[in-house]
């Protein structure tokens, strides 16, 4: 994998040609849909038949649902941009790449986001092809795309009338390492899956949803060659453990399937796996990459007021009642469980995740915590947050993170971000045109900070 890294001057600048980049996806999308499909049928009579148990409604819970869908659009009509950012941020300066043992870029939340229509994304290619061309080494720029890859429901079935419209949005996130340099150095992909992948279903639908983007993405690698794949492999949870150097371990993992899932001996496994990922690390820092984040001050990490939602919310928040809330009582157990290998192996360094739709550092306030918690979930959409107990920086604005790890052992966190108007580009061609290559120059390095 890489390390991190952040952008001075102007990266290889997009062509006009390149903003035109919806039509030539389209184009690849028609060209390799059939057999993608038929890949997914074929593989079908594969699937492990999990608990495919209905589960009924008593009034209760009914009533708790109900009660999340007020607060939840209560919670929508109120939110708004917010940022917590410290006084005076002198940004740090890039290191020379000759000194520099890998990156990794961070986007989550990504499912909105349009190619041709997305200045973040053309931005971001530049910025990998930008690393790419200037690390020495094949296989030292990773991108982590940190799960709801998909609006809203996940990757849907052949037959929908919007699978056109998921597939070009998957296509513009695997186009972040199909640039020249990005292909020569052998860039790679790792798309982690995040609760709307899942189409917020356990069991037997929700695994064939995943089961369907593992394959879609497999048959753009075969075709393409891009270097690319869904992981953890969907239905397992994870770990992945890939080391890319002497310098750190990363560990994958799948909440969702944590959070959907009813299998106790299969969490206690991915909880001995982490362990055992810990002990066999050596001097290696370790990161753990998910798409829930660890600590967070946003809509999922408890960050509104009690009046925002009439009480709703903020009373299902603290009962752990909403289960894609980091308070949900599943969550809770994997929070438990990892903190108690924090304790007897001490803390990763970072904990990355995305599910909020805003841009956040925050450093450790128990020992048991990883050093940083950090959020890259500002892909397609925003959320508001706001300060909580040891954030180091926090904006709700569209943007991606880099980390730079040098061969010296430094770590060094970036944020990229813009404005919002330039989160979405307009349809018409000449708006189109214009948003995009004015966004394209907005966005830039907001925050940096020396993690190691």
């Amino acid at each position: 994998m890489n390390g991190l890294a952040r952008v001075t001057g102007n990266p290889s600048r997009t062509s006009v040609s390149r903003l035109d980049a919806t039509h030539v996806i389209a184009n690849r999308i028609s060209a390799s849909r059939i057999s993608a499909d038929r890949m997914i049928a074929d593989r079908m009579v594969e699937f492990p038949v999990r608990n495919t148990r209905r589960r009924g409604l008593s009034a209760p819970t009914f009533l708790l649902t109900a009660a999340t869908l007020i607060a939840v659009l209560l919670s929508a009509a109120c939110a708004g941009p917010s940022v917590h950012t410290p006084s005076g941020v002198t940004l740090l300066p890039d290191p020379d790449p000759a000194s520099v043992a890998s990156v990794i870029f961070l986007l989550g939340d990504a499912g909105e986001a349009i190619p041709g229509r997305s200045p973040l994304l053309e931005r971001m290619r530049d910025d990998v092809e930008w690393w790419s061309e200037r690390l020495e080494s094949d296989s030292t720029v990773t991108v982590l795309v940190l799960g709801d890859n998909v609006y809203p429901r996940g990757l849907r079935a052949p037959e929908d009338e919007e699978r056109g419209r998921d597939s070009l949005v998957i296509m513009g996130q695997l186009d972040l390492v199909t640039g020249p340099e990005a292909r020569s150095k052998a860039a790679y992909l790792y798309f982690l899956t995040g609760n709307h992948d899942w189409g917020l279903r356990e069991d037997w639908e929700g695994y064939i949803r995943v089961r369907r983007l593992e394959d879609f993405v497999l048959a753009q690698r075969l075709r393409t060659g891009v270097r690319a794949e869904v992981t953890p492999a969907p239905g397992s949870g994870g770990p992945v453990v890939i080391d890319r150097n002497d310098h750190y371990r990363l560990l994958i993992l799948d909440t969702p399937w944590w959070l959907l899932s009813n299998e106790a001996e299969a969490h206690t496994a991915l909880l001995k796996a982490v362990d055992e990922a810990f002990v066999t690390a050596g001097d290696r820092e370790i990161l753990i990459a998910a798409h829930h984040p660890f600590r967070a001050g946003g809509p999922h990490g408890g960050n509104f007021s009690f009046w925002e939602t009439l009480g709703a919310r903020y009373l299902l928040f603290r009962s752990g009642a909403i289960l894609q809330d980091i308070s949900s009582r599943p969550y809770r157990d994997l929070e438990r469980g990892l903190q108690e290998i924090f304790r007897r192996h001490g803390p990763p360094l970072a904990f990355i995740g995305g599910h909020e739709h805003s841009l956040q550092l925050l450093e450790a306030v128990e020992p048991t915590d990883p050093s940083f918690s950090i959020v890259s979930g500002a892909g397609s959409k925003l959320s508001s947050i706001g300060p909580v107990e040891g954030m180091l920086f926090g904006q709700s604005a569209p943007g991606y993170m880099r980390m730079i790890f040098e061969k010296n052992g430094g770590v060094t966190l970036s944020v990229v971000s813009a404005p919002e108007q330039f989160q979405h580009c307009p349809s018409e061609e000449e708006a189109r045109v214009a948003c995009m290559e004015a966004g394209i120059s907005a966005y830039n390095t907001v925050f940096s900070k020396r993690l190691r």
